[in-house]
């Protein structure tokens, strides 16, 4: 069996690339090609018993780093106090009610640790899971490349930091981070930025959801509101447009024309990509 591709997507909160990856799965799938969407938690809930290794060492390290985001918070005047369980904490809902939650007090050691667990995480992801996929022959779709979570629990971390020697250390972790990201280990076949307005991401994301998310905005530093999601958001806007061009990403950029015509644009840049055009061309020639 041929080997398959990774295609991973970067972008702000609530910009369409879950819609997009989403579109480009079905449209492979409809011409043949076996496609599986990957994401760190879709791998968690994809078994009911999962194996000690990686199932069991995934979800632990999904829940800490939720447990470290908030670390020494309060809410509603007290001690926040998260799950320790990973069932408890999805069939409770917390990442949904923490997105709505007034937190306040995290500590800023927290959000920096946070992000080390992140890194940890899809340091078994990848070659556990995304890579032997792709060896197998899968086209594998990434909606959010990982890059973005560290990136945003680093920013926070930043924000919350008062002691200069200490935000002189986020800033070799935000470089260290970048570095790891953009080697073999995590680079994917075709890599896209989803580029547009901060302003329509959260038009979007409000008008599907009502609220922004966990990890959405500086809430876990204290920060809530429009201006809050705002502030988050463009500082990473920033840092992928960096990245994409520093990896040779390809950039998708959306606007106000519609979702359709959004779609259609960004699955047309994708799939003209050389290597997908092979993969596809590949399967029709066996077919044939």
């Amino acid at each position: 069996m041929s080997q398959g591709l990774h295609i991973s997507f970067l972008g702000v909160d609530g910009i369409g690339k879950t819609s997009l990856a989403t579109r480009l799965a079905r449209l492979l799938g409809e011409h043949g090609l076996p496609v599986r969407l990957i994401s760190w938690r879709g791998t968690l809930d994809e078994e009911e018993d999962p194996q000690p290794w990686p199932g069991v060492a995934l979800q632990q390290l999904w829940l800490e780093t939720f447990r470290l985001l908030y670390g020494g918070a309060s809410c509603e005047g007290e001690p926040l106090d998260l799950p320790r369980d990973y069932v408890q904490w999805r069939d409770g809902g917390y990442e949904d009610r923490m997105g709505r939650s007034d937190v306040r007090g995290t500590r800023p050691a927290g959000p920096m640790a946070a992000a080390l667990a992140e890194l940890a995480g899809n340091v078994v992801l990848f070659p556990e899971v995304v890579r032997p996929a792709v060896q197998r022959g899968e086209i594998v779709i990434q909606e959010t490349f990982p890059y973005k979570h560290v990136l945003k629990q680093l920013l926070i971390a930043e924000r919350l930091q008062t002691d200069p020697a200490q935000v002189e250390l986020i800033g070799h972790a935000m470089s260290f981070m970048t570095t790891m990201f953009g080697s073999a280990l995590f680079q994917p076949d075709i890599g896209v930025l989803v580029d547009g307005p901060v302003s329509l991401a959260y038009a979007w994301r409000i008008a599907e959801s009502g609220h922004v998310g966990a990890l959405e905005d500086f809430s876990a530093a204290g920060e809530h509101g429009e201006a809050s999601f705002h502030r988050l958001q463009e500082e990473t806007a920033d840092a992928f447009r960096r990245v994409a061009k520093d990896w040779d990403w390809l950039v998708h950029t959306v606007d106000g024309t519609g979702l359709e015509e959004n779609m259609r644009q960004g699955v047309e840049l994708i799939t003209a990509h050389p290597a997908l055009r092979a993969t596809m061309a590949g399967r029709r020639a066996g077919r044939g």
